[in-house]
């Protein structure tokens, strides 16, 4: 599956606080913020069900 390019415009200051933080996880910026969206959306399917998309 191709991965999905999505722009973010981001205040300077978070970027380089979640640069720390991905450093520390050892991940890029770009891979902490999926895995952030992740956790957002398995939340959000434990507290409202699963979420079912078409390809």
């Amino acid at each position: 599956m191709e991965l999905a390019r999505f722009t973010l415009r981001i205040h300077p200051v978070i970027l380089k606080k979640l640069k720390i933080i991905s450093d520390n996880n050892g991940r890029s910026v770009n891979k902490e913020i999926e895995q952030i969206l992740k956790w957002i959306v398995d939340d959000y399917e434990n507290k409202c069900g699963k979420i079912e998309v078409k390809d």
